[in-house]
């Protein structure tokens, strides 16, 4: 079977088309297999003298080999979830892969052996990025709980398995809510608002479940456009009912699919891990490998931004209150801020948004997009016509620079039955360079969640989708440019929570640029450019109204902060959920909502670190102040940008953006950014 396994092989770009469910746990088996003999000989044979080469690079390649298979395998998974033989042998490899991990980092001959390391002659003299690398190392080790006592060690052990377990079942849960729900459509007067590409989607669901008319399903997309344009409020009433008591005691599925209980346990486990580890709670455990490090500075700085952002939440409250009182609509119930957000923007503004999807089709701006990084960054970005492909819609992008392949971004762009409901960055390989000084280059994988091009209607980007594209596009260029020889930090899914959302949204800010928008912009049909008045009309159209999604944000952030911070002392998790909304007086939800239980971000790898969302947003906002001085083509400023923060190694983001900005930054004192639109992009572990 090696000789034949596809995942066995040396590739450049992974062979997706010919691995097959018989080839994974024969795969995964000797690179394990392989893996431990590695680490063993590396054990027996750095005793004395351990030195880089040997001991550092032998791991990371051993890691490496590892990662990169399960990668492919995960990513396959995806388009294989019929696959019954697929999804056992998947699920087998991640066990055997997840188990290697936990012995890895439980050897505590193999964490003696970096510390000797640590503490040689040798390391005295290595840069800053080697001692960042191996710093890295170290802290995991510790974070594992290496140095406890043997019952500790399997105290530690068996909380992270049903930690894991229980994070397993919070996502199900809420995942067989969404699915449970469903709402039937024959009367078209019921979808007035909806644009006909909304009203086709709708449709398409229909029909693949066998139906006529429309079937809503509850999806963010379709939440978006029910919430925001529906004009029949008892619809959007039905609909804002289903969706805020997802997975919860409340509702129409009350108490099938309840995360109350998963969640307390999860929540109190956690906890015990923290304790075990020796800290005070999981928040305080979370930011041990952060930029910010204590939780009063975490607390603080979103209570401040709650303080900055409450003067125009309370402001645009009103505003829509006189406007609802204008138009005889009576009391604003929860299911009617987005809509008449978005009825007085169109009043107000002409309907300054519609139909500008029709200057954004998907090629041509992506075209745009990658000629805009070719001349910000220095480097060539070419779409490949052939190349294996585990689906036929994924597309790749060769980037060069100096006539040298230095990455490749393979794009999924559109949704699917089985995808996420959310556009994510994920990682195929991190760029290094072993010991024989072979250069191992980096892939990213882009998933955007477009809808997909029919015979009638192209793949054109709303707005909100254009800032999708070019947040996630950040982050593939921050995986790709890196110039990094080290494995464990030259990786987007290496970074800290704290930092790895920075780019993402910094890149947003293109989206809000007069100047790229009036470059990038040209009607599907037409080619006609959109006018400067247009864009200026835009702009101001998609400024009104944002403060209720930042307080949403700033009000998970906090929910999620503070369920961690100060777990244990004696409030529920609704009494929690109930203090932090009185912070947002103009944020009224019904008590029947039950927002932590279908909140995903406490269980997918964000736990305790939502505000990192806001955080970041914060500095990109800072960040994207030099381009606005300079210009926003300016190519010696991107090339500044891209030496401060795609480097990959021992910088820290503020002192990256100290560089960047030639000046300190105190991220309180900044003004909110316009960051809130983010909480559905995921950044993939």
């Amino acid at each position: 079977m090696p000789d034949s396994n596809p995942l066995l092989q040396h590739w450049t770009l992974p062979p997706w088309s010919t691995v097959r469910a018989e080839h994974l746990l024969p795969a995964i088996t000797t690179i394990v297999t392989n893996n431990q003999q590695t680490i063993e000989h590396v054990i027996a044979s750095q005793t004395e003298q351990p030195n880089w080469d040997d001991l550092i690079l032998a791991i990371n390649e051993a890691d490496a080999a590892l990662a990169e298979t399960m990668a492919v395998i995960e990513y396959l998974s995806m388009s294989k979830s019929a696959d019954s033989a697929w999804q056992q042998a998947s699920a087998q490899c991640s066990q055997i892969a997840a188990q290697y991990r936990t012995d890895k980092t439980a050897s505590l001959p193999l964490f003696r052996t970096f510390q000797r390391l640590e503490n040689s002659a040798v390391a005295a003299h290595f840069d800053a990025s080697r001692k960042a690398s191996l710093a890295k190392i170290l802290r995991a080790y510790r974070l594992s709980g290496v140095e406890l006592p043997a019952a500790q060690q399997e105290k530690l052990a068996r909380l992270n398995r049903v930690i894991g377990l229980l994070e397993q079942l919070f996502v199900s849960q809420i995942e067989l809510a969404n699915a449970a729900w469903t709402r039937h459509i024959t009367d078209a007067a019921l979808l007035e608002g909806l644009s006909l590409h909304s009203q086709a989607q709708l449709a398409l669901k229909a029909r693949e479940a066998g139906l006529d008319g429309w079937l809503l399903t509850l999806d963010l997309n379709t939440c978006q456009q029910i919430m925001t344009y529906a004009h029949n409020r008892s619809l959007r009433e039905e609909y804002f009912i289903a969706w805020s008591t997802r997975a919860s005691d409340q509702g129409p599925q009350a108490n099938q699919f309840d995360n109350e209980p998963v969640l307390s346990l999860l929540l109190a486990l956690r906890q015990e891990k923290a304790e075990v580890l020796g800290f005070d709670n999981f928040a305080q455990l979370r930011l041990n490998n952060r930029v910010i490090t204590d939780t009063t500075q975490v607390s603080a700085f979103l209570r401040e931004q709650v303080a900055l952002a409450t003067p125009l939440l309370e402001q645009e409250a009103q505003t829509l209150r006189t406007f609802a009182d204008q138009q005889g609509f009576g009391t604003i119930e929860a299911w009617d801020e987005d809509f008449l957000g978005e009825q007085l923007r169109v009043q107000q503004l002409d309907g300054a948004l519609q139909g500008l999807r029709n200057f954004f089709p998907l090629d041509d701006t992506l075209r745009g997009l990658c000629r805009f990084s070719e001349h910000l960054f220095g480097i060539a970005i070419r779409e490949q016509p052939t190349f294996d492909r585990w689906h036929e819609q994924v597309r790749l992008f060769e980037v060069s620079e100096h006539d040298q392949v230095i990455g490749h971004i393979y794009l999924d762009p559109y949704a699917g039955e089985h995808s996420a409901d959310f556009a994510w960055t994920g990682t195929v390989r991190n760029r290094r360079i072993n010991a024989e000084g072979r250069l191992s280059t980096p892939i990213a994988v882009l998933s955007s969640h477009f809808t997909a091009p029919t015979a009638e209607h192209p793949c054109l980007l709303s707005h909100h989708d254009l800032r999708v594209l070019l947040h996630e596009f950040g982050h593939c260029l921050q995986q790709v440019l890196t110039r990094s020889p080290h494995f464990n930090l030259s990786g987007i899914s290496q970074f800290a929570r704290d930092c790895a959302e920075f780019t993402g949204q910094f890149f947003e800010h293109w989206c809000l640029s007069r100047e790229f928008l009036l470059w990038l912009a040209a009607h599907h049909q037409t080619g006609e450019r959109l006018t400067t008045e247009r864009v200026n009309t835009a702009l101001t159209a998609l400024e009104a109204q944002t403060s209720r999604a930042t307080a949403m944000l700033l009000l998970g952030a906090l929910l999620d902060f503070e369920l961690h911070k100060s777990h244990g002392d004696g409030r529920s998790i609704a009494q929690v959920f109930e203090e932090v909304q009185h912070e947002f007086p103009a944020l009224q939800l019904p008590t029947y909502c039950r927002f932590a239980n279908s909140f995903d971000y406490l269980a997918t790898g964000y736990e305790a670190s939502v505000y990192a969302y806001k955080w970041s947003g914060v500095l990109a906002t800072e960040a994207f102040k030099r381009f606005e001085r300079e210009g926003v083509f300016n190519p010696r400023t991107g090339r500044a940008f891209r030496e401060a923060f795609f480097s990959g190694d021992s910088l820290s983001l503020p002192s990256a953006l100290h560089t960047f900005l030639e000046r300190p930054v105190n991220a309180q004192l900044t003004a909110p950014g316009s960051d809130e639109q983010n909480a559905h992009l995921r950044l993939t572990d």
